[in-house]
């Protein structure tokens, strides 16, 4: 496995911005997705010891995070979300730099340097000093530094944050790309949902500091497979009725439309025969859930009423 928790939580005082995960991420790509705030960020630095207050257990690559943590830092690479990067120092000697902390010699740093600014799409801009790269060439050195010493495990905070339409696809296709050069897992922090689905093969979404659901993309989406919304024109009411006696289930999606979850073995037909038998228009059956920002919008909305 890459990481695996257990009871593992973050806290700021009062507030728990992890709470008590207990679950194992495997080798691979893994988006970790939720909304701001949902605790994605507070979960990577706990992991790595960047906040003082965090407790539980967490292995990562097999090492305990509190009596190893020197050999993991030498084993992951971190993108932060934050700007990273020291005033004064040229794009290839930020990234010469975090070769050295990372462990390696600074001639084996520096050459390694000048590959990743290559690979990363800033080879023309590696002796400008960082403070002048704008937003989108601050991402791409973040990402440099990151993999500069060929880490075991790649943890990336919102790597396309601030970028252009074009630098966001030139990013997500080089982020797609790392895993088949070195074999590296890779944990995606993110709230942007198409980023999770161009570039990792799990998802595991996140929303108040809790695990809301993990698994495959397709898996996610297929647990909604059923799930249709329907617009009608005429008696709604009745129309829900007899969609429950006939087994399906039923709730209010906005103003005007309806989850309907049809009966195992039942199809679309039922939606339909039951519009005609109640008199009412059809005016609207669709998959509830085509990609995974229907899902996760389903998921967060279930979470944000569960107290109520």
């Amino acid at each position: 496995m890459s990481i695996e928790l257990n009871n593992f939580s973050v806290t700021y005082g009062e507030v728990k911005a992890v709470d008590n995960l207990s679950t194992v991420f495997p080798p691979g790509s893994t988006g970790l997705l939720g909304p701001n705030g949902a605790g994605k960020s507070s979960l990577i630095k706990g992991l790595l010891g960047l906040v003082p207050d965090y407790s539980g257990g967490a292995r990562i690559l097999g090492r305990d995070i509190n009596s190893e943590r020197k050999q993991i830092r030498q084993m992951i690479g971190y993108m932060p979300e934050d700007d990273c990067l020291i005033p004064g120092l040229s794009g290839v000697g930020m990234v010469q730099y975090a070769g050295e902390l990372s462990g390696m010699s600074a001639a084996d740093a520096m050459q390694r340097a000048h590959e990743v600014l290559l690979l990363v799409g800033l080879g023309e801009a590696r002796y400008r000093k960082v403070e002048t790269y704008s937003s989108g060439m601050k991402q791409r050195i973040k990402l440099a530094q990151a993999i500069v010493h060929d880490p075991r495990l790649l943890f990336l905070d919102e790597p396309t944050s601030g970028m252009d339409p074009q630098g966001r696809m030139e990013i997500l296709q080089l982020i797609s790309m790392i895993p088949g050069r070195s074999e590296v897992s890779i944990i995606l922090a993110t709230h942007i949902l198409v980023d999770v689905e161009r570039t990792c093969d799990r998802v595991a979404i996140m929303n108040r500091g809790k695990l809301l659901k993990e698994g495959s993309v397709e898996g996610i989406k297929g647990k909604y497979a059923e799930t249709y919304s329907v617009r009608v024109e005429g008696n709604r009411a009745l129309f829900q009725e007899e969609l429950r006696k006939n087994g399906c289930q039923v709730a209010a999606d906005g103003k005007h439309l309806l989850d309907v979850t049809l009966p195992p073995g039942a199809d679309t037909g039922l939606v339909v025969r039951t519009a005609g038998e109640t008199g009412v228009q059809l005016r609207r059956l669709v998959p509830g859930v085509q990609s995974l920002e229907d899902a996760f919008i389903k998921l967060i909305g279930v979470d944000e009423h569960a107290d109520l």
